[in-house]
């Protein structure tokens, strides 16, 4: 598991909330909520019951087995004359052990539960409703975004329970150092580009080698660390599914809604309804450029929002059996020009975090105007444009040249020009970028 690090926001909701309380915590898979949770739970009285599929039976097994080890059974108590059979009696048994001290209870990938019970969502409102002066805290965690939303529905029994919905998030940008293991800003912000804010991916950089070797060293051959991730992430969508469809369409190049609809063959509604899930399980951004309101543009792009599974979509999924056999180098050759795009794609983005930081105006990508083809990123202020930046994954950039294309491109239009690139003459460096947000 990687180092637990940073997350200190986090923690203070999880604090806040649980004093008692019920917390929701949602997140894909590998975003790191059972190191999360873990962290929060060491130092309380705390039974942290992992996620299973298993039936109840071995469900309230488990579950005994912690609580005794954290609260043993007091003398002609529940425990200490017999068995759980059920979570009612479960849930009930721990709101009577919280009545004079604080207890935690976690329950990991909530939803493997409800699939065994589907009642238990119901069990547990009404046995919350009814806890009175019990220091209970709930954390219902799972992997399954969707599921997670329906869980706190205003039409599901959970509705108005929970204190907090913590939904979390891949490190930014900001936060590569403390998992890449390399004193280098090029290295740090060239390991984020490359696979993005997931702590296990970031963990497994390794800063001694570029990008090109640290893709093959993840993704090929028997047992790539990171072979079989795309699979893994995918859990939540059906396969076959027409959302499963456009999202491999989007990571190969498809990006807008007309491009999709075509080459997935579906029907306008289907494909509409597709994209707008993707997007409400965070696999999917819809962008537009800065300055323009999102609902009246016409000019709207998709993009898979994690960098590495872009390229996983787009590099391993068409070409599994070359991985699998250690054959994934020369695919990762060929495929240079689709890394190159992703990675600029996720410069694009840390651009516009700094630049929206930096300025405390709204800052986004930029094209369908003046200077689209040498302008990534604009920071606007109503209609004026206050910055603009040309972006560059590449060494050598010669930013004086760059500076006089965007000149000649837009005019006085932006009030500055910068211009970002690993290394080069006049241009902002990863060094300089993360000196700014030190």
């Amino acid at each position: 598991m990687p180092k637990f690090v940073n997350r200190e926001q986090e923690l203070i909701a999880l604090e806040r909330a649980c004093s008692p309380g019920m917390a929701v915590v949602s997140g894909r898979r590998r975003v790191g909520k059972t190191a999360l949770l873990d962290h929060f739970a060491e130092r309380r009285r705390a039974i942290f019951l992992p996620g299973t599929r298993a039936p109840v039976a071995e469900a309230m097994r488990r579950l005994e087995e912690r609580i005794r080890q954290i609260a043993p059974p007091a003398p002609g108590d529940l425990l200490d004359l017999g068995h759980l059979e059920s979570w009612d009696a479960a849930l009930g048994y721990l709101i009577a052990r919280a009545a004079e001290q604080p207890l935690l209870l976690v329950l990991d990938e909530f939803p493997y539960l409800c699939e065994s019970d589907p009642s238990l969502p119901s069990t547990l409102q009404a046995r919350w409703d009814h806890r009175g002066d019990s220091q209970l805290s709930v954390v219902l965690a799972g992997s399954h975004v969707g599921m997670m939303e329906e869980l706190v529905a205003s039409d599901a029994p959970l509705f108005g329970r929970p204190d907090m919905h913590l939904r979390l998030q891949p490190f930014t940008w900001r936060h590569a150092p403390l998992l890449v293991d390399s004193t280098d800003p090029e290295v740090w912000l060239e390991a984020f580009v490359t696979v993005g804010g997931m702590p296990r991916y970031l963990s497994l950089w390794d800063g001694r080698h570029d990008a090109a070797t640290n893709l093959t060293h993840l993704l090929d051959g028997p047992g790539a660390p990171l072979g079989d991730e795309g699979t893994v992430v995918l859990q939540e969508l059906t396969p076959g599914s027409a959302a499963a469809r456009v999202l491999e369409l989007v990571a190969l190049g498809a990006v807008s809604f007309t491009e999709i609809r075509d080459r997935a063959g579906t029907a306008p509604a289907t494909t509409s309804e597709a994209l707008s899930s993707l997007e409400r399980l965070g696999l999917l951004d819809r962008l537009t450029p800065a300055g323009e309101d999102p609902r009246r543009t016409k000019r709207v792009r998709y993009q898979v929002r994690d960098p590495f599974l872009r390229l996983w979509l787009g590099v391993v999924l068409p070409h599994r059996d070359s991985f699998e056999l250690g054959r994934g180098q020369a695919v990762l050759r060929r495929a240079a020009d689709r890394i190159a795009a992703s990675q600029a794609a996720a410069l694009r983005g840390v651009v516009s975090d700094w630049m929206a930081a930096d300025i405390g105006v709204t800052c986004g990508e930029w094209w369908g105007g003046p200077g689209e083809d040498v302008v990534d990123v604009i920071a606007v202020d109503g209609p004026h444009v206050l910055k603009a930046a040309s972006c560059h994954w590449a060494a050598g950039v010669d930013g004086g040249v760059w500076r006089e294309r965007v000149r000649r491109e837009m005019g006085d239009r932006p009030g500055e020009v910068d211009v970002i690139a690993r290394t080069g003459t006049s241009v902002t460096t990863p060094a300089a970028l993360y000196d700014r947000v030190a």
